[in-house]
């Protein structure tokens, strides 16, 4: 495991010393209760990035969006030269059957964003992007595409994960910059609901998450992109064929 990453597995045995239970009801009681933490933390805080290789549906021009799925990094195709090529992105583009998208050569679809330490590429090109251009459709949980062809029916799709897909036992992982929110988190949940503890206590520990959470965002806040991408896979992973 890089020193990066701590497993959940570690997180909960840590707060189990701390409050003096060893039971297997308690692990996993509060094991549960982290994996929701930890997909709390990767909505707006740690970011997990991944980064897949999808073969676009040439029947229908899209793919699906994978299951762990919160928010495009960047959509883009692997060019002959092995470097990404970014597609544009256009939500007014007209994907019916027999639809002619107009080359209007508007630039202004093409802006940078940097949202929490995180880069993102949007609408590359503008209206001469020769890759292509797609929308996203969360309500089918696709992307996409004016256009299929040759080499570039394989997009290499980054995007921000909740953290939920494709991993167990040690492979749960949190950035060591958000363990002390995760501990938190677990902490405030575990009690939240029990009539045994004092308002006052749930209050302070509501407390201490959200200041911990803050920590981490602020730490996390110099974690590039290209940084993330590095310590959240090695490769591309392949999906299947859509």
């Amino acid at each position: 495991m890089s020193a990066q990453f701590v497993s959940l597995e570690e997180v909960v045995n840590g707060l189990l010393v701390d409050e003096g239970k060893n039971t297997q009801a308690e692990f996993l009681r509060y094991y549960n209760i982290g994996l929701k933490g930890l997909k709390e933390l990767n909505f707006d805080t740690v970011r997990m990035i991944k980064a897949v290789e999808v073969t676009v549906n040439s029947s229908t021009n899209t793919i699906t969006l994978p299951t762990d799925y919160v928010k495009f990094v960047s959509i883009s195709v692997v060019g002959s030269n092995g470097e990404l090529q970014y597609l544009g992105r256009k939500e007014k583009l007209n994907l019916t059957t027999g639809a002619v998208s107009s080359d209007d050569g508007d630039d202004s679809l093409y802006y940078d964003n940097v949202d929490n330490g995180i880069y993102a590429r949007y609408g590359f090109g503008g209206g001469n992007n020769s890759n292509g251009y797609y929308r996203e459709n969360l309500d089918g949980d696709t992307i996409e595409f004016s256009s299929v062809s040759g080499d570039l029916n394989k997009i290499i799709l980054e995007y921000i994960s909740d953290g939920s897909s494709g991993v167990t036992g040690d492979n749960i992982q949190v950035h060591t910059f958000a363990q002390e929110a995760l501990a938190s988190f677990v902490y405030w949940k575990s009690i939240q609901r029990k009539r045994g503890i004092n308002a006052n206590e749930k209050q302070l520990a509501r407390k201490e998450f959200y200041n911990q959470k803050r920590l981490a965002r602020a730490r996390m806040n110099s974690f590039n992109k290209s940084e993330a991408l590095q310590t959240s896979r090695k490769a591309f992973k392949q999906s299947p064929k859509l």
